[in-house]
């Protein structure tokens, strides 16, 4: 007999899609299970794209594991990681990464030195609270044009986001919510809308859909028999799960690795990112640090191979005092793993432990610095949550109380409260 529940929680990042199930009365998600994402395909031309097949397979097992599951599921929610988007063409369609660099292409180079000579002048650009950087979808789109060949038709702009959204509701809406919009860049925070300026830098054929402040429903899957409903920002979602609140700045390291708090108002421009959050509410935020990803590289090149101890608590272990004078650059750590191959036999886990903490925890703190933020530390994530000497240390050096957060699925759980306010 089939158990009665209310919701399918669904979170797509870029290691796993994790899936969860929230019944009527329960305060917490259950049923939590992890499938892996299809592999980015990145190839010489700096284009990051995912299968297409692949990633609606992967979405629907994912959906399926809850159905099969003793579950009566009536709506589905979904979170994801922000930044990417998706170009339709001939009745397919090409998933890009939000780390695509397919703008750095030398045949790009005079149109992409052009438009950021002007963003950076641009009031409109400041007002969507964006970061330039090549993986920027309004960049890359604005680049690139993938649809000036399309004179007469009229395409929607989908984030990977919204694109699972509208698969599910069979393509019947592409409606996003503003958390999802905001991390396209051409979304105007202040006038809450898609901004004019910045669409005429675009392909006309190239349509915004409609935005929701709040999460909304905006169609039902005929395949699966539930609600769909607005699909949210990871980030959010998982600030959410933490009970953020004011007085306290999320260190959320996990795959990735953002620092937040809530926007207090008269703090102005900074080295950070304003992006919408819950309740008409604004985060500061500074994203793509050092986290999960470059841990785990440097991990296997201490213990390659399978190991029958726990690797990462032996690296961790291995560290008997972070090096704070060391600068090695963790952002592109495939390069600095290539010098140190050269210099293997000075290499020893503890040497490489001890440099990569001392990098690591000097990174934030410098963030927090930028952030200009006062309040106790919140961490979270996978790796804010398990390796104590990140948490230790950063306290230590910035002199601020800190906290673990108890959620051991801080995104989930995020999802689990807006499934609840809408039962």
């Amino acid at each position: 007999m089939k158990l009665q529940t209310s919701s399918i929680l669904l979170d797509i990042g870029g290691t796993y899609i994790k899936t969860a199930a929230l019944g009527k009365n329960q305060d917490s998600p259950t049923n939590i299970r992890k499938f892996k994402v299809p592999r980015f395909i990145e190839n010489g031309s700096g284009r990051a794209i995912i299968p297409t097949s692949e990633f609606l397979d992967s979405i629907e097992e994912a959906i399926k594991f809850q159905l099969e599951s003793n579950f009566l599921p009536e709506q589905i929610y979904v979170s994801g990681q922000m930044g990417g988007f998706v170009i339709e063409n001939s009745e397919d369609f090409e998933i890009v990464s939000w780390q695509d660099q397919r703008t750095l292409d030398p045949q790009f180079e005079k149109d992409r030195v052009e438009l950021e000579s002007w963003l950076k002048n641009s009031l409109a650009f400041k007002n969507t609270g964006s970061e330039l950087r090549p993986g920027l979808p309004f960049l890359s789109l604005a680049v690139t044009r993938p649809y000036s060949h399309k004179i007469d038709s009229q395409i929607s702009f989908r984030s990977i986001i919204s694109f699972v959204t509208s698969y599910l509701t069979d393509f019947q809406s592409d409606a996003m919510h503003v958390s999802d919009a905001a991390a396209s860049g051409f979304f105007n925070l202040k006038k809450n809308a898609w901004d004019d300026d910045l669409r005429s830098k675009l392909d006309k054929s190239l349509i915004p859909p409609p935005v929701y402040n709040e999460v909304t429903k905006i169609g039902n899957s005929t395949k699966f028999g539930v609600a769909v409903f607005t699909g949210v920002g990871d980030q959010q979602a998982s600030l959410l799960g933490t009970d953020l609140n004011e007085g306290r700045i999320v260190v959320n390291i996990g795959t990735g690795g953002p620092l937040a708090e809530l926007k207090e108002d008269g703090k102005g421009e900074g080295k950070f990112q304003t992006r919408p959050y819950f309740g008409g509410k604004e985060i500061r935020t500074i994203t793509h640090l050092p986290a999960g990803r470059s841990l785990e590289a440097f991990v296997d090149f201490c213990y390659p191979g399978d190991q029958k101890f726990n690797k990462y608590k032996e690296f961790e272990r291995s560290c008997k005092a972070p090096d704070f004078s060391s600068q090695i650059d963790l952002v592109n750590f495939n390069e600095t793993l290539k010098a140190f191959g050269k210099e293997r036999k000075d290499m020893h886990p503890e040497r490489v432990s001890s440099l990569f903490f001392g990098s690591l925890i000097r990174t934030y703190e410098s963030a927090l610095l930028h952030l200009s933020a006062r309040g106790e530390l919140l961490f979270a994530g996978g790796v804010g949550q398990k390796v104590s000497i990140i948490s230790k240390e950063l306290s230590r050096l910035t002199g601020r109380k800190f906290s673990i957060s108890p959620a051991q699925e801080t995104t989930l759980e995020g999802l689990a409260k807006i499934a609840r306010f809408h039962s």
